[in-house]
């Protein structure tokens, strides 16, 4: 098998809490608020929990601080704060009102809902997403009871037809109330269509939902905490960091021992489908799992060459779809035409790109295509 594709979980390691290493400047995070509206402004003075940005109506779940401190900047896609002061924001209230309540409130409290729906069957998916992203073992195996308060919540703010937990092939993790599926730790099956596929045997059923363990963790956490969760575990090579939300991926990589060079490459993810930082002062998101780096030469892996036709993309593509050709259409700017290749069935693997002879930046035009037609509501049909 090759290594680059296994999704064995590694051993555990040590646990390295990122706020206990000698720093030696403040401390200072950076919070992605893209598509969001910050609810504060530069000099402002705010506490551990407190909301910071939100958006009405917006897909992404409202953002909050994950140290008390002083907002240093406030840009568009941005806003750091430096460490000041312990200052914790007022507890928050998750009463078991009903769905719609149960879920917004999860929402504003910086968790990630959508594709929760009553009376589902769900599914827990404790299988890494790629190889390294394995962090969460640490939380199934030390805190399962928190993880058992998260799916009590959503037990009662869905009323899920069943549940279900899928775990690495060869691993002992149970969760009390879930029936247990083996899966063939190889990528891409720990992604969420492979996984549901593998569990229902059937292809994006309209009434399954997914969620990952690290999510299910976060809501125990957040609801057994009467807080947003500040600190995520996020794997950094070998090396599994306990670290605020905001924390920069630079300070990850020199504690993790990376030395960085020019032309390396730091991806919030794994190397198939994470996305690349353009700054080291980039912090790790509330989903972040891990930080990928990947050494650089001066020649680009990926370049903007033709596509020579030889099909391999279509070959490996696990959803059946025709990569070729989206990427054709989505390089000149006809998004509208993808639509005719499914690219709404696209879950971004990576694979096209990765087994591309021509080295086209593939999933990259795919995801542009997907943002250019976001505003439409084609992509969600055509997975109904």
């Amino acid at each position: 098998m090759n290594p680059l594709f296994s999704l064995s979980p590694s051993e555990r390691g040590p646990i390295v809490n990122i706020r206990e290493q000698e720093l030696n400047t403040p401390f200072v995070i950076s919070l992605a608020v893209s598509g969001l509206s910050p609810l504060v402004q530069k000099g402002n003075l705010v506490s551990k929990g407190q909301m910071i940005a939100s958006g009405t109506g917006s897909k992404r779940p409202a953002i909050h601080s994950s140290i008390s401190g002083k907002v240093l900047d406030v840009k568009k896609d941005f806003i750091t704060i430096e460490e000041e002061g312990d200052r914790i924001s007022e507890p928050l209230d998750f009463p078991a009102v009903n769905s719609k309540t149960m879920l917004k409130n999860l929402h504003n409290a910086g968790i990630n809902t959508r594709g929760l729906k009553p009376e589902c069957t769900l599914i827990i998916n404790a299988v890494p997403a790629e190889a390294g992203i394995d962090g969460h073992r640490f939380l199934i195996e030390e805190f399962n009871h928190i993880m058992l308060e998260g799916l009590g919540y959503l037990k009662k703010a869905i009323a899920p037809k069943a549940c279900s937990l899928a775990i690495p092939k060869g691993m002992n993790w149970t969760l009390a109330g879930c029936t247990g599926h083996e899966i063939a730790p190889v990528y891409p099956n720990g992604l969420a269509p492979m996984i549901v596929k593998a569990v229902t045997g059937q292809e994006m059923p309209a009434d399954v939902c997914v969620i990952d363990a690290a999510t299910l963790y976060r809501i125990g956490r957040t609801v057994h905490g009467n807080q947003p969760v500040s600190e995520i575990m996020v794997k950094v090579g070998a090396t599994l960091f306990q670290a605020p939300v905001g924390t920069r991926v630079g300070l990850l990589a020199r504690t993790a021992g990376f030395k960085l060079a020019d032309h390396d490459r730091v991806i919030l993810g794994g190397p198939l489908s994470g996305e690349a930082v353009y700054t080291l002062n980039h912090g790790v998101g509330p989903e972040t799992q891990a930080v990928t780096i990947i050494a650089g030469k001066p020649e680009p892996t990926i370049k903007d060459t033709p596509c020579i036709g030889c099909g391999e993309c279509v070959i490996k593509c696990p959803a059946r779809i025709m990569p070729n050709m989206i990427s054709r259409h989505a390089e000149f700017g006809l998004f509208e035409n993808t639509l005719n290749y499914g690219i709404g069935s696209c879950f971004e693997c990576g694979l096209c790109t990765y087994w591309c002879t021509a080295q086209r930046p593939i999933l990259q035009y795919i995801r542009l295509a997907k943002k250019e037609l976001s505003s439409q509501p084609i992509l969600e049909d055509l997975r109904k």
